[in-house]
């Protein structure tokens, strides 16, 4: 985690330094259709600063490889009601092994739960390869690609594996990179001749910050803000806001009624995070919203989801509802998997006596292609108190089929 000063420095100011940067820098990034495009570009946007409020924070983040702990000012832009609306942070551009770097300043952007979104130079400004040579507007989209990707193998690269300008003793690749037995996989990782700012830009992007935004975004957010995110529609806020709702204890009817509809609507991304407030709703309350998801048909049509609350049951110390157990027997018919045969047969061997509805969902997968389902069926029955009916049945399947068992 961040190592946080005690005292959060508030800065609410129009005139910091921000003044100095223009909204749209010398070498900016755009979206469009999905892919990075960088362009150099003559606008002259005037500053957010000059309309828009700020908080600054200044933390101590431990910087990239092993360059020691950083004071560094993390600002959140507000929106005119007040509202962060993302995040940013100045940082040196890298972190200079033999001294003759151009180091410039750069700002990183963030969204609400320190997400990578971009980055922007002041006007003027360039960012430089080996041998003073300036980045390209190609060189701009490839450092922004690696910046978006949280799982580089950047991550995974020790300080030390970063060769220096003109160390190299293979011809034609005097410029920095990566060195050791990790060169030829990982060279395409970084920006030729650039692999220091590479390296540098993207520990600050992927580093301790994210942790502090995402604190600074949780005391920013009340109730209000947390329905609006998991409305929002975007994955990331909604799973960021159930699991909210749910640590702050948050089981209103209103809000309650909100996480259903993720459960319902949502992909299988959102399941999980929903499955998680309704059950802690449900035992906080009392008041039962997650066991009769077994009833709710949005759920029980897919089989991702029902994989889900399978798991999410088998998770639980709650005592089930009467009759829970039984309709989710029912859910025998329409398994296509032996792990959910195998976790709705779990469930039901907490009751020693199969109801007729259990019984007949069993004996329904010992016809199953799948010689696991046939088993692990067979083994549920078995160790079953049948009465005389189901027995009979039982051992006329295994006279009639012994290969199958």
């Amino acid at each position: 985690m961040a190592k946080v000063e005690r005292h959060w420095i508030d800065r609410r100011d129009v005139a910091r330094p921000l003044a100095t940067w223009r909204r749209t820098a010398q070498i900016s990034l755009v979206l469009f259709l999905g892919t990075a495009h960088v362009a150099a570009s003559l606008a002259t946007n005037a500053d957010d600063s000059r309309t828009a409020k700020n908080i600054s924070r200044r933390v101590n983040l431990d910087g990239p490889g092993d360059t020691g702990a950083t004071s560094s000012d993390v600002v959140q832009a507000l929106d005119s009601k007040g509202d962060p609306r993302g995040y940013s942070m100045d940082v040196k551009s890298v972190i200079c092994a033999d001294k003759k770097c151009e180091i410039v300043t750069v700002r990183i952007y963030f969204d609400l739960l320190g997400n990578y979104e971009r980055y922007e130079l002041p006007s003027g400004d360039n960012l430089t390869k080996s041998g003073h040579k300036p980045f390209s507007a190609a060189d701009h989209a490839k450092l922004h690609q690696i910046l978006s990707d949280p799982y580089s193998q950047l991550k995974s690269v020790g300080w030390d594996q970063i060769t220096i300008p003109g160390s190299s003793t293979t011809p034609g690749d005097g410029v920095d990179g990566i060195s050791g037995a990790t060169a030829l996989s990982k060279r395409n990782m970084v920006v030729t001749g650039a692999a220091y700012t590479c390296y540098t830009l993207w520990h600050w992007s992927h580093g301790e910050v994210v942790d502090v935004i995402r604190d600074m975004t949780i005391r920013a957010s009340d109730k209000q803000d947390l329905l609006r995110y998991l409305n929002s529609g975007e994955n990331k806020y909604v799973i960021f806001a159930a699991d909210q709702l749910r640590l702050r204890g948050m089981f209103d009817t209103e809000t309650r009624t909100a996480v259903l509809q993720v459960m319902r609507n949502g992909d299988e991304k959102l399941t999980d995070p929903a499955l998680r407030y309704l059950a802690t709703a449900s035992k906080e309350t009392g008041i039962d919203c997650f066991f009769r998801c077994c009833e709710d048909e949005s759920l029980v049509a897919k089989s991702g989801k029902r994989l889900q609350f399978l798991e999410a049951l088998k998770e639980s110390t709650q005592d089930m509802p009467a009759g829970c157990l039984d309709r989710i027997s029912g859910w025998l018919a329409r398994a296509d998997s032996y792990y959910e045969v195998h976790l709705v047969l779990s469930l039901l061997e907490r009751k020693n006596s199969p109801s007729e509805q259990a019984f007949s969902g069993a004996m329904l997968q010992l016809e199953s292609n799948n010689p696991l389902v046939v088993r692990r069926s067979y083994r549920y029955l078995k160790a079953q108190a049948l009465n005389d009916s189901q027995k009979g049945t039982l051992e006329a399947f295994e006279q009639q089929h012994p290969d199958r068992l």
